[in-house]
């Protein structure tokens, strides 16, 4: 099969054997990203004599170059419930018929190529990013391997990774199995998951910096059920109104930062009351809810961070309610290598083909690498529909051009 045909071919029996009408579900450490890795693998070794699996269960296919330093292509396997197909699985996909295509034309690069399959990066499964990559850097945490608990099986991740066949008592003792000192570069391919390649009909970005993040998962605000037609204002401790609030401040102080030009977004992505006493005849006196900020600047996530705690001091007061935001989660900024930018970018213009250069609002494994200090890459591939839905669409034609820039830059420039 040609590449365009092999592609499709990995695509297609990957979707079939992690189908959940609708879209896909590749959970972390259970059926879905268990079988994609050991499919993978199958054809890895068709092309590579060097397929390593850490204690994590993330693999490293080697393709040997005139370097031991290695050039690594990879990015995730898992997917969200009943996600797309493409997010995450492009970037392991290119890796591999990059190094096809080495093996099948006989040729030996510069440096040796890596293919990088991770585990864990979605962070609906496990409340946690990044849990592949910083086990494969040594950087997990080790006390949250009995804390984090599957969202479907309410089991541990030390259970979940001993159980996929890994070994949780080395990833407790930070124990890295990949030779990290060889590793050159780590470059993520990677569909675009907003709508800014589709809308500029261009087919590759390329992605300057990765925003960080601090988060409330499970936010609470308590106040008092009143009789609504019976209870004035000044008597009210209306919970719905004290979370409104803050909702409406804080999408009032991100406009304000972006016209300040400061790079940041904010969601309320929860808001609900308690079904089991919330009632037509009743002002509300719980409200759960979740907040999550992100931004590529450190310094604007920890001045965001106190406007967030002050006014939740202040809308406490004026409601008479009381917020509790619970456990936070947090993931760090990080910056794209520039020379990897460039290199990328004045390849892409040297063949006709114009690149977007722009920064990448979600997380992702580059990050970890980067700020472990390798220098890192992320090549977004135009995408309809976003991600983390079953209508997720990454057309083929995109794919291989992306993958003609991926090839050519490594082949004539690295």
């Amino acid at each position: 099969m040609n590449n365009t045909q092999y592609s499709k071919y990995l695509f297609n029996k990957i979707k079939s054997l992690t189908f959940a009408n609708p879209g896909v579900t590749r959970e972390t450490y259970g059926k879905g990203e268990n079988v994609t890795h050991k499919f993978l693998i199958k054809e890895l070794k068709k092309f590579s004599n060097s397929v390593e699996i850490d204690y994590g269960g993330n693999f490293l296919a080697l393709y040997k170059g005139k370097s031991k330093k290695i050039i690594v292509i990879g990015s995730h396997l898992d997917s969200q419930k009943h996600g797309g197909n493409f997010d995450g699985l492009a970037g392991v996909l290119m890796g591999i018929i990059l190094i096809k295509t080495l093996y099948e034309n006989n040729i030996t690069p510069n440096f040796s190529i890596g293919v990088m399959g991770i585990r864990g990066e979605e962070s609906c499964w496990f409340p946690y990013s990044y849990i592949g990559s910083k086990i494969a850097v040594g950087k997990f945490d080790k006390k949250l391997l009995h804390s984090l608990v599957r969202s479907d099986s309410k089991k541990s991740l030390f259970y979940h990774i001993n159980k996929s066949g890994f070994d949780a008592n080395k990833v407790s003792q930070g124990k890295v199995k990949f030779d990290l000192k060889n590793f050159k570069y780590f470059i993520e391919p990677h569909i675009e998951q907003g709508p800014v390649l589709e809308r500029n009909k261009l087919p590759l970005g390329i992605v300057t910096s990765i925003r960080g993040s601090f988060r409330f998962r499970d936010a609470v605000c308590k106040g008092e059920y009143l009789h609504s037609g019976a209870t004035p204002i000044d008597y009210r401790k209306d919970s719905v109104v004290a979370v409104s609030s803050l909702v409406n401040d804080m999408n009032i102080y991100w406009e304000d930062q972006l016209k300040k030009g400061r790079d940041l977004t904010i969601t309320f992505g929860q808001f609900f009351t308690d079904f089991e006493e919330h009632s037509f005849a009743k002002s509300a006196g719980h409200v759960s809810f979740c907040i999550d900020v992100r931004s590529s600047s450190k310094a604007v996530l920890k001045s965001s961070k106190k406007y967030l705690l002050s006014k939740i001091k202040r809308i406490e007061l004026k409601t008479k309610t009381t917020f509790s935001l619970g456990k936070e989660t947090n993931s760090e900024p990080a910056i794209m290598s520039k020379k990897l930018v460039r290199v990328f970018e004045d390849y892409s213009k040297s063949i006709k083909m114009k690149p977007m250069i722009l920064p990448s609002g979600a997380g992702h494994d580059s990050s970890v690498f980067a700020n472990f200090g390798i220098p890192s890459l992320m090549l977004f591939i135009r995408n309809k529909h976003g991600s983390h839905n079953p209508k997720e669409y990454m057309g083929i034609k995109n794919f291989m051009t992306v993958f003609d820039v991926l090839y050519g830059v490594i082949i004539k420039k690295l």
